[in-house]
């Protein structure tokens, strides 16, 4: 089972990062769960690694910088409304990607939500360089967002992608309590190269016992499909589109084992092209992957929970 309490969420401040904080928001409603706003500070990195460089112009441009950052985050919370939601917010020096990934795995959040683009607003088709290696690196599930939330967040239906690998079969556990959470149809679905024809009765006989992913699985209204194209992220792709599916899920690695610094192709196609939210785990044999810390003692901008004034 799924259980969501604690959410980061990274920001840049731009369009993007507050599509990603709107989707953070309503799962933090549902769920109860706690919402952390990052911002990842990269000013102070030089370009030969060295920290703490103390002129005097820098300081007053590092001390203006900090009253920015607070009055953006600040903004931010504001703009939550009257979401009864408990926000905390963080600004950390060093690269965005490996502090993200970091602060993710040593804080043990449940979940990322990050915007598969920010301020460089690249194209639709394009994946922004920190949002694809948090997706690659992570060992906490990701939430990928291209855009602001459909109808409203209500996810009435969760696309889980699998090849039937036990990687992949990860994603099934996620899969099936977000279903079973918002009451909505599960579609898995499993999708053959044009090159390789399969049986559709031997797939059949190879489904996992969905019971093993999670205990009310038999509460879940299931539909299993299978389909083949010249690549399997087509397939998945043009499923979620065709059927308004309101949350893509699947794993980073699948029956290849391929490496965890390495993503599956198809899983980096479908993040990088689809339309809805993409939810990626890695299976938990999966090691930390840094192995000296990237980030450097944080700046924490006190945050109060705004219904209640206590401060968090």
């Amino acid at each position: 089972m799924y259980n969501l309490n604690r959410i980061l969420v990274p920001t840049d401040f731009s369009v993007h990062a507050s599509s990603a904080l709107e989707h953070a928001v309503l799962l933090g409603s549902e769920y109860k769960a706690e919402i952390t706003l990052l911002h990842v500070d990269e000013f102070i990195v030089s370009p030969l690694g060295e920290r703490g460089i103390h002129q005097p112009f820098l300081e007053a441009y590092q001390k203006k910088k900090e009253e920015y950052l607070e009055a953006q985050l600040g903004m931010l919370k504001k703009s939550i409304g009257d979401k009864h939601v408990a926000i905390n917010t963080k600004v950390i020096p060093g690269r965005s990607y490996k502090v993200i990934v970091e602060e993710s795995e040593n804080e043990a959040y449940d979940l990322v939500v990050i915007a598969t683009r920010g301020l460089t607003h690249l194209s639709p088709h394009l994946i922004g360089s920190t949002a694809e290696r948090v997706v690659r690196l992570s060992r906490q599930p990701v939430l990928s967002v291209q855009s602001r939330p459909r109808h409203g967040g209500k996810v009435h239906s969760v696309l889980c992608s699998t090849d039937l690998s036990p990687a992949a079969n990860v994603a099934l556990s996620y899969a099936l309590s977000i279903a079973k959470q918002n009451d909505a149809i599960l579609y898995v679905l499993y999708a053959s190269e044009l090159d390789k024809p399969e049986d559709s009765s031997d797939i059949r006989k190879r489904l996992p016992n969905l019971e093993e992913f999670h205990p009310e699985a038999c509460k879940v209204k299931v539909e299993y499909v299978f389909d083949r194209d010249v690549e399997p992220s087509n397939s998945i792709i043009r499923f979620a589109e065709d059927r308004d599916v309101g949350m893509i899920v699947m794993s980073t690695h699948g029956r290849k084992g391929i490496r965890r610094v390495h993503i599956g192709n198809n899983t980096a196609e479908v993040v990088r092209q689809s339309t809805r939210p993409v939810l990626t785990m890695t299976h938990p044999i999966h090691k930390v992957i840094f192995s000296r810390p990237a980030t450097q003692p944080h700046i924490v901008i006190r945050s109060t929970d705004e219904h209640s004034g206590e401060v968090l």
